[in-house]
């Protein structure tokens, strides 16, 4: 009986430390992949790691399922869970901190109510984390916490056109709700304006939200995924083709120093981790 009952304690009759001795082997097989190095096959990984061949395919096909890979013919990539894992821990660090004084500095030198935003995977929106009003009596209110359609708005469609190409489809696949005049709601149209903000590297809106606002944003982006974007908004009668091309320069540059920062808080998390592992 005794016997018994401590198998069924380890669930399966294996030594305690089997489960952690399985995660850690798992954690290093995710850690294979990098930026220099994005997709392995199982072979490539059991002989990387020292393992038997037949324990990276369970880990593999394992991570597979759960949407941590993703296999491209007979290789391996990080899936969107991963990704969107990555996203997630970089948005619990306190981005209202790290990136306060870059917001405040947007606000200043565009003298417009300046935003940071993340994607609300549940709304499938865009959520305004921070806000610097302007000093202008003619203004925008925004409110912290406020969730806008992930189709309509610059600070939006600064996230969207960085996001999964299955997110982008999704979005593109259902009605594109008419928020305000300018709101598109032509799925190619939307389309073909997330190409050019890959390309030029900021988005532009007007009237999309609300009638007599319009706004510039940039993404956000560390280890290549999209962790907020930066931008402002501000009423329409400010609006001209030169306050733009002006603007979005300052805006971009707001977006490349929030990287910086949070690239460099990412390093010294890293450096701390791995001081305290040699200490321990």
């Amino acid at each position: 009986m005794a016997k018994r009952a401590r198998r069924t304690a380890s669930g399966s009759g294996e030594s305690p430390a089997a489960g952690p001795k399985v995660l850690e082997k798992t954690l290093r097989v995710l850690d294979l992949f990098t930026i220099e190095h994005p997709s392995w096959s199982a072979t490539e990984v059991a002989r990387e790691l020292e393992m038997p061949t037949a324990t990276a395919h369970r880990i593999v096909r394992a991570l597979e399922a759960r949407s941590y890979l993703a296999k491209v013919d007979t290789r391996y990539r990080l899936g969107f869970a991963a990704i969107d894992l990555g996203r997630r821990a970089t948005a619990s660090m306190d981005l209202r901190a790290r990136l306060g004084s870059v917001l405040r500095e947007l606000a200043r030198t565009t003298a417009e109510t300046a935003l940071l935003t993340v994607y609300d995977e549940s709304h499938h929106g865009s959520l305004c984390v921070d806000r610097i009003e302007t000093t202008h009596s003619l203004r925008l209110t925004i409110e912290i916490g406020r969730v806008t359609p992930i189709h309509a708005g610059a600070s939006a469609k600064a996230l969207l056109a960085f996001l999964e190409e299955p997110v982008i489809e999704e979005v593109l696949a259902h009605d594109l709700e008419p928020l305000a005049p300018g709101t598109v709601t032509d799925p190619e149209l939307l389309r073909k304006q997330l190409e050019e903000i890959r390309v030029r590297g900021w988005a532009s809106s007007y009237e999309e939200n609300n009638v007599g606002a319009w706004g510039l944003a940039a993404p956000i982006l560390v280890g290549g995924a999209v962790v907020a974007s930066i931008g402002f908004a501000a009423p329409a009668a400010r609006h001209s083709d030169s306050t733009v091309r002006s603007l979005a320069k300052l805006v971009r540059e707001a977006a490349r120093e929030s990287e910086a920062r949070l690239d460099s808080a990412n390093m010294a998390g890293g450096a701390r981790t791995e001081a305290a592992a040699k200490s321990g």
